[in-house]
């Protein structure tokens, strides 16, 4: 895994790559500036696969270089851990919202270091799984064009959708939350009822647009609220996270996301291939706001705002049955 770490600090570039080292990475390259490392980055002479950006750096801020980094051809989703020896909320919210992958804070050690690339190495061997299975089934015969499916159960990541981040990023930043001692977020899934039925009736594209639409319409629903994180977990459902103060009931944000997902369909015209119109509702289960020692298990607040969305989802069905029994 070849590594760039970019920090203004001398002391941190001499440390970085001896912890490092400690944990099987041996090629790191360091940059003193942002300026230099856009410079490295951009001549193409290396492909990186993971950086480490400090940031508070002058001129050039850390997270400033994240988005720079981010829409460079081939470096989309390059895991970005950042460095700082600051544990402001408004700094770590506005990582993740520029791309960043993880967050450590100053001071640091070996083993924590070391976590966190083991974590990237990991996400960037998954990446290649997926990509090369995605190759296999783009080079069958026409006839095999149903192995080029989305997978229903794999998250997925959307481009130029506000606040829309990966998975892994939304696990990290629900765990920085805990190393930070900051709290009072609001998690909550977003169901997509029909998630099975569009998945198996609608193509590659028609399933991929669906889901970035859903996604558009769940940041035009939060957006007014403040920040807000979102990530397509799979199998139908959206993991969402508020900072609002004055968080909307989950039948509110509900109700206002389906409209905002009844226009976005309108206006796109979604339909399968068939021409038959694509129906889509949601359901969005009750909100969490765990305290800091339930961040400490991220992926139990996900199953639970999955069983709440899931519950809803439910509870729906059984409404109607009775109103059509009735």
């Amino acid at each position: 895994m070849k590594i760039l770490a970019v920090d203004d600090d001398e002391l941190t570039l001499s440390i970085l790559p001896i912890l490092l080292a400690e944990s099987g990475y041996t090629d790191v390259t360091v940059c003193s500036s942002p300026e230099l490392a856009l410079t490295k980055i951009e001549s193409g002479d290396v492909k990186f696969d993971c950086f480490f950006f400090d940031i508070s750096m002058p001129f050039i801020h850390g997270i400033e270089l994240c988005k720079r980094v981010r829409v460079l051809r081939g470096y989309k989703e390059t895991p970005i851990i950042m460095l700082t020896a600051l544990a402001e909320r408004s700094d770590i919210d506005e990582a993740f919202a520029a791309g960043a992958t993880d967050y450590v804070t100053k001071p640091f050690d070996v083993t924590e270091i070391g976590a966190r690339a083991r974590v990237a190495d990991k996400l960037i061997e998954a990446r290649k799984v997926g990509q090369q299975h995605n190759a296999l089934g783009a080079a069958r015969p026409k006839e095999y064009t149903y192995t080029a499916k989305v997978p229903f159960f794999d998250p997925q990541v959307f481009d130029n959708v506000e606040g829309a981040v990966e998975y892994e990023a939304i696990k990290n930043y629900l765990n920085t939350l805990s190393r930070t001692g900051l709290h009072s977020s609001n998690f909550f899934a977003v169901k997509i009822d029909q998630a099975e039925q569009i998945h198996a009736n609608a193509s590659r594209a028609e399933f991929t647009k669906a889901l970035a639409k859903i996604a558009s319409a769940i940041a035009n629903t939060l957006r007014p609220m403040g920040f807000f994180l979102m990530s397509y977990a799979g199998s139908g459902h959206f993991l969402c996270v508020s900072q609002s103060l004055e968080f909307d009931s989950s039948e509110d944000i509900e109700f206002a996301l389906q409209c905002s997902i009844d226009r976005a369909i309108d206006e796109a015209d979604l339909n399968y291939d068939t021409d038959e119109p694509m129906e889509i509702s949601v359901s969005v289960g009750k909100t969490i706001r765990p305290g800091v020692s339930a961040y400490q298990k991220a992926d139990r607040v996900f199953r639970t705002s999955i069983a709440r969305a899931e519950g809803k989802f439910d509870a729906k069905q059984i409404l109607e049955h009775k109103a059509a029994q009735a």
